[in-house]
């Protein structure tokens, strides 16, 4: 019996590492249709998502002007 311990250990480890990455890849989240991904796009766009960013300076201005 302790002929084959090392064997053992070999298939345990091997073992652990086969169900860590079969555990990685079912807890992948899975690809969405095209076509639902396309349909959801249009309906949940975003109306700040093309204008641009307004930088609005007037208090640090302000007070530097009173320096």
């Amino acid at each position: 019996m302790y002929a084959l311990l090392p064997y053992f250990w070999i298939v345990f480890m091997l073992g652990i590492v086969v169900v860590t990455f079969a555990a990685a890849m079912m807890g992948r989240p899975k690809k969405a249709p095209k076509k639902a991904q396309a349909a959801s796009a249009e309906t949940v766009a975003d109306p700040m998502a093309e204008s641009e960013p307004v930088l609005d300076f007037g208090d640090e201005l302000a007070q530097m002007d009173n320096k």
